[in-house]
């Protein structure tokens, strides 16, 4: 494997809806007086003692020398940056101490220095609120009456004491970011072009890899930076408190959309927090997930059967590592690739899966808690894997390796076997080498099969509460691409290409592997039957006793140490640092701890609900 030291990604900075932004800390005064007709000054437009003050000036190429400044209900900002960024040419006339401003198609403007008026447009303004003054050698104005005279909005938020100044001929502006579940994609220019004309909104779209999509968001969230429509990748592992701070209440706003409603409601990755409403769950197949695909060619180049069961798998992977199945005449190649990446064993938790049956450490039987971890079936599965790797069946370094550098190892073809979507499959398949996922697995030949499962979901999106378009308008735009994505009609748009098509799949989710799938169409027919056949073959089975709201107790707060611990000991049985008695006698102190009883009752409480 090429040990080459991780890139660091270079996902794509958040860009703001809002050009500008200044704060100060500036006392409450008296309610403004009316400005003359024409001109809307609301009464509202003033700020609780001792609160900061903002302007954002949204997609507008204004940038202020200062904050601004409320004065007798009045926002006060440098009159050259305002006028300027709006694009006047201006005149001092420092004998009077006037300032003119000049734009070809919009009204001029003049202010003077300490008189409570203006003139716009040839008319004159009296009894203006706060008359424009001069400090640091600046000119003053007030800010709502430049952008209204020069066709602006301002729109005033009083609870939170900011303003916001657009212009209202230009398309809502809001940023989505979501994982692109088959890789980032060229900037999908039909796919956008479409939802512009039939929505009347503009999205900054945000791609980011699925190898770093966990990642990503974590920082965006604790940087109070996250995008306005944001999909968690795994909903759960959010606390209630941190989720509430951060998501918006959608349960009022939902009601006109029953779609949306719906989903948020029942599909896999809703969340409710306190009889509210703040995740909408984003469609898709969840046999969409990671599971082992095998190197078809090299099973046909040694004569080998498609294995069945865990057994047969052992001896397909040894007999890649022993027969040089590659041709190149060397003992160089694994049996089994694998890396972890966050969650317990990372891709090598299929493992688990086809021991336990479960696709997740816990699940629900008779209405109990079942923690598959502390299982005997567990055991058998670390057995299994610490064989392997004593043997050398897998790579020696699986514990440290990164995505990326699996992913090099499996395009260089060192290995017969890893764990992967069907998607991530079929873009491997080439003249150089046939990746089949598998039909099944079992444990042995008495077991039931498993099949890929996600039981998280496909995502959950939330809108934040940095958003500053209205909810209604982001629900409306996520609400066209689902109805659109139901009725398959994407492809009729003129001019539709591949990335469009991937960039529909990653918003707006995949409910169906077999459809819209490019991926699967660039392969050969004989290939691309089988993985028809693979997917069929998983259609047999499901899941349903999953409790995936279980991980955001065990795997954060003070449970997350003793869950640590325990991930650490099946590493140390499966790289032979411990023996499989060390682990039984770890699993027995762990489930007799306080702690882990503790847990095992609020998960029965969880699971009641």
């Amino acid at each position: 494997m090429n040990r080459k030291k991780l890139r660091k990604s270079s996902i794509a900075a958040l860009t703001a809806a809002l050009s500008a932004t200044l704060i100060v800390s500036i006392p409450s005064t008296a309610v403004a007086q009316s400005l003359p007709h024409g001109f809307t000054l609301l009464e509202d437009e003033q700020a609780p003692h001792g609160k900061t003050v903002s302007v954002f000036f949204q997609d507008l190429p204004v940038n202020l020398p200062s904050a601004p400044r409320l004065i007798n209900g009045t926002l006060m900002v440098p009159g050259k940056g305002l006028l300027e960024g709006l694009g006047y040419k201006l005149e001092w006339q420092a004998k009077e101490r006037k300032l003119l401003a000049v734009q070809e198609n919009k009204p001029t403007i003049l202010f003077q220095a300490n008189v409570a008026q203006a003139e716009i447009g040839g008319k004159v303004w009296n009894g203006l609120p706060a008359a424009p003054f001069i400090d640091n050698q600046t000119l003053w104005v007030p800010l709502r009456l430049v952008v209204e005279a020069h066709g602006l909005r301002m729109v005033w938020n009083a609870q939170q004491s900011y303003a916001i100044v657009s212009d209202p001929q230009a398309l809502p502006k809001f940023s989505v970011m979501t994982k692109m579940d088959n890789g980032i994609v060229e900037q999908p220019d039909q796919l956008f072009n479409h939802l512009k004309q039939a929505t009347k909104m503009n999205i900054n779209f945000v791609q980011v890899d699925p190898e770093y999509y966990r990642e990503k968001t974590m920082v965006m969230i604790a940087a109070g930076d996250p995008t306005a429509l944001m999909l968690l990748q795994d909903p759960y592992v959010f606390q209630n408190e941190l989720l509430a701070s951060i998501a918006l209440d959608l349960t009022s706003e939902l009601e006109a959309f029953p779609k949306l409603k719906a989903l948020a409601q029942s599909g896999p990755g809703s969340r409710v927090l306190n009889g509210k409403i703040v995740g909408i769950p984003r469609p898709g197949d969840p046999r969409n997930a990671a599971f082992p695909a095998i190197r078809k060619d090299w099973l046909d180049k040694l004569g080998l059967a498609m294995p069945q069961t865990m057994d047969q798998l052992f001896t397909v992977m040894k007999t890649f590592v022993e027969l040089d199945p590659d041709g190149n005449g060397k003992k160089d190649t694994l049996g089994l690739v694998g890396y972890l990446n966050g969650s317990g064993l990372g891709t090598l938790s299929w493992v688990e899966h086809a021991y336990t049956g479960s696709p997740d450490r816990f699940s629900v039987k008779e209405g109990k808690v079942i923690d598959h971890l502390v299982t005997s079936e567990e055991t058998s599965a670390l057995q299994w894997l610490a064989k392997a790797y004593s043997e050398g069946l897998i790579d020696k370094e699986f514990a440290v390796l990164s995505g990326n550098q699996v992913q090099e190892g499996l395009r260089g073809n060192k290995a017969g076997l890893a764990s992967m979507s069907m998607n991530e499959a079929a873009e491997l398949t080439g003249d150089a080498a046939i990746w089949l996922p598998l039909p099944t697995i079992k444990a042995t030949a008495a077991s039931s099969p498993i099949v890929p499962w996600s039981s998280q979901g496909n995502g959950t999106y939330i809108i934040t509460k940095i958003s500053k378009v209205e909810t209604k308008q982001v629900l409306s735009w996520l609400n066209y691409g689902l109805e659109k994505t139901d009725d398959g009609s994407w492809g009729t748009i003129e001019g539709w290409q591949q990335t469009d098509q991937e960039a529909v799949n990653s918003l707006f989710g995949q409910t169906d592997l077999l459809k819209n799938n490019s991926k699967l169409a660039a392969l050969p027919e004989a290939i691309r039957n089988e993985y028809k056949a693979a997917v069929t073959e998983w259609r047999k089975t499901s899941y349903s006793s999953s409790l995936p709201e279980a991980s955001s107790l065990w795997s954060t707060g003070k449970y997350a140490e003793q869950s640590a611990k325990l991930e650490q000991s099946k590493l140390k049985v499966i790289m032979g640092a411990a023996s499989i008695e060390d682990w039984k006698t770890f699993v027995s102190e762990y489930t007799a701890s306080a702690e882990y009883k503790a847990m095992l009752e609020k998960l029965n409480k969880l699971a009641a609900r």
